[in-house]
């Protein structure tokens, strides 16, 4: 018995020695992602790029003068420091289906971390949410991001652990250095599936971050916070550089594929021509969005662009595809 046990220690001693390397590992990544974001600079010359080009694309546009507009323009086209310019960035607002791709790269930090495996009907959840924007898909995604599931209204105790449950995704956004992005809730259809312990929950006031109102405990992102996210996946500094491949060609837009696409960031890009888009839209309500990565094939230049429009009756109009089709002549084939 005693040898036996002897002969096991190895084994042990390997897969102690393998946990506390991906570990160290991780830790190590996501440092490096929080300095990075720190190195992020405002431009002067990118700002006011950016503000001449939306009070020009206003003038002709009444209906836009309605909207509240959200910008975030990122430039990784030359070099380092990242040069930003924003246009109310740093405020909140509902970011309707935009928040799919927060929860697709979680799924791939979640199986880098063994926390589970994407395959079979959850690898098509996936695939739902981002290509289709299934709500139903995003709530089965969700619920497996944070080990929840719906149901009825939960006791005091009960819902202690579903709330800190919920806010799993928060928490590794946090550990990147991103602090402005509240998502902490699936999507719903409007259709009555928001009930039970998901409405405690979005009722609950005492969640740091929510977007207020009523309920306070809606989803809430920056356009800025948005923008640096999707910096880390465009430089592979989130996820491993296979997994960011993999969550890049998941969210690749063509507006010849997909004909509602025309007004938006993959729209813009299409009259510039040889680029390529991984963008996440979103529409609901007063919400017309979309938030980008687009990339030059030719020379790998990368800028990265997020709008939020909120207006009553929601804004339909060309300024996402407008202002991206701008930002690429200016950032990416000059």
């Amino acid at each position: 018995m005693r040898e036996r046990r002897s002969r096991a220690w190895p084994a042990v001693l390997v897969a102690v020695l393998l946990f506390a390397r991906t570990a160290l590992a991780g830790e190590v990544a996501t440092a490096t992602a929080r300095e990075w974001l720190d190195s992020i600079r405002p431009s002067p010359e990118l700002q006011e790029f950016l503000d001449r080009t939306i009070d020009g694309l206003l003038a002709h546009d009444a209906r836009l003068r309605t909207a509240k507009v959200r910008v975030a323009l990122l430039d990784l086209a030359h070099g380092e420091p990242p040069q930003l310019a924003h246009h109310h960035g740093d405020a909140p607002i509902y970011p309707a289906s935009v928040v799919k791709f927060v929860y697709l790269m979680a799924a791939y930090r979640w199986q880098e971390l063994d926390r589970l495996r994407i395959e079979g009907d959850f690898d098509r959840e996936l695939s739902e949410m981002i290509r289709q924007s299934s709500n139903q898909a995003t709530r089965k995604v969700f619920a497996r991001l944070t080990d929840t599931e719906p149901g009825p209204e939960l006791s005091p105790e009960a819902y202690r652990d579903f709330r800190e449950r919920r806010l799993a995704v928060e928490r590794w956004l946090a550990s990147l250095g991103i602090h402005d992005l509240h998502c902490v809730n699936p999507t719903y259809d409007g259709n009555g599936d928001l009930f039970g312990r998901d409405a405690q929950f979005i009722r609950d006031a005492s969640v740091a971050g929510g977007l207020g109102g009523s309920p306070p405990n809606r989803q809430a992102m920056t356009a800025t916070g948005t923008a640096r996210l999707l910096a880390l996946l465009a430089t592979d500094r989130a996820l491993t550089p296979a997994d960011s491949a993999v969550v890049r060609l998941r969210m690749r837009r063509d507006p010849a594929e997909q004909r509602h696409l025309a007004a938006r960031i993959a729209g813009g890009a299409a009259r510039v021509g040889g680029l390529e888009v991984y963008a996440k839209s979103g529409t609901w309500g007063p919400i017309y969005a979309d938030a980008g990565i687009v990339r030059h094939v030719g020379s790998g230049r990368q800028l990265v662009i997020v709008v939020f429009t909120e207006a009553n009756p929601a804004y339909h109009g060309e300024f996402i595809a407008d202002l991206t089709q701008r930002s690429a002549e200016r950032l990416l084939v000059r």
